[in-house]
């Protein structure tokens, strides 16, 4: 028999309809459903914050890392099933398996696209599979290797697993994407772990790849560092964004970019904005990126 820590941190798997036509965060889940579906494991329960997605932040997710880190410690589960809303959980996953992986167990993080007491919800389903995983992932000691995200995809009609390392956010389905490469994830040991839940939590603006951009309106001394998102050639505008790049390096802030392709062979512009001072970060989906830069921090 394996322990399982159930974390709940909120989203629409912890909303319900109100009055008919909104959906609003509430209480956890009742733990009777989670009982049901525990398939042999013992189960250990997480409340530490709950946040709807759309009031995720890195404060949000450093505090629901450190109370899991802490369990951890303390009452040292087989695995953790993580209940997280989906419009944000790419960026959680991408930043719970840099944090989490130090402990060496299978963590899963699954959500839902309608409230659980809806009949048409995917929640069971997802909470099901993922129990399944977790408890063939303890018993076959995988470790870390079983680190993700869980969700029934729209088309197929199939409930999958994405590695958190290769996930990227969730389609207006809220089906989740797969980044093409295997990028190879930084960790962080025990001792950077707790760092990192020491440090204060940064400002980092992250700057989309669309057309037209006010590069010039932008005060980098206000941040503590800049993500610049390329489009999917690793490219991004060159007018304007060279000299905001300047501009932060001499405020002592650091601008990043990705995801960038590593090849000898790249666009002009991706070099121009490499020169200019922009630290490339090489075959990783954005939201990895946008995980990276943090530990960075």
């Amino acid at each position: 028999m394996s322990r399982i820590l159930v974390v709940t941190l909120g989203g629409t798997i912890c909303s319900a309809v109100e009055k008919g036509d909104t959906i609003k965060l509430r209480t956890a889940p009742d733990k009777q459903i989670f009982e049901a579906l525990k398939k042999k494991n013992e189960l250990t329960y997480l409340t530490p914050i709950l946040y709807s997605s759309e009031n995720a932040d890195g404060e949000y997710f450093r505090k629901a890392l450190s109370a899991i880190a802490d369990e951890c410690e303390k009452d040292k589960p087989d695995g953790i099933l993580i209940l997280h809303g989906t419009d944000s959980a790419a960026y959680f996953a991408q930043l719970a398996v840099r944090v989490l992986s130090c402990f060496g167990i299978p963590v899963l993080i699954t959500g839902s696209k309608l409230p659980m007491d809806d009949p048409h919800s995917d929640a069971i389903r997802n909470v099901s599979y993922a129990m399944g995983l977790l408890g063939a992932a303890c018993e076959g000691k995988l470790g870390a290797v079983t680190f993700g995200i869980v969700y029934t995809d729209e088309m197929m009609e199939d409930t999958v697993f994405v590695p958190a390392n290769r996930v990227t956010d969730a389609n207006f389905d809220g089906d989740y994407g797969k980044f093409p490469a295997k990028p190879s994830v930084r960790t962080l040991n025990k001792k950077e772990m707790q760092q990192y839940f020491a440090s204060p939590v940064k400002k980092i603006l992250t700057i989309p790849a669309v057309p037209g951009y006010p590069f010039a309106e932008v005060d980098p001394s206000k941040y503590d560092s800049i993500l610049i998102g390329t489009y999917h050639s690793g490219t991004q505008s060159v007018r304007g964004l060279t000299d905001l790049i300047g501009r932060a390096r001499g405020a002592g802030v650091t601008c990043y970019m990705g995801p960038v392709h590593q090849s000898k062979v790249m666009y002009d512009s991706t070099r121009e904005l490499i020169k200019a001072g922009a630290v490339p970060l090489y075959e990783l989906p954005f939201e990895g990126c946008w995980a990276e830069v943090l530990i960075r921090q």
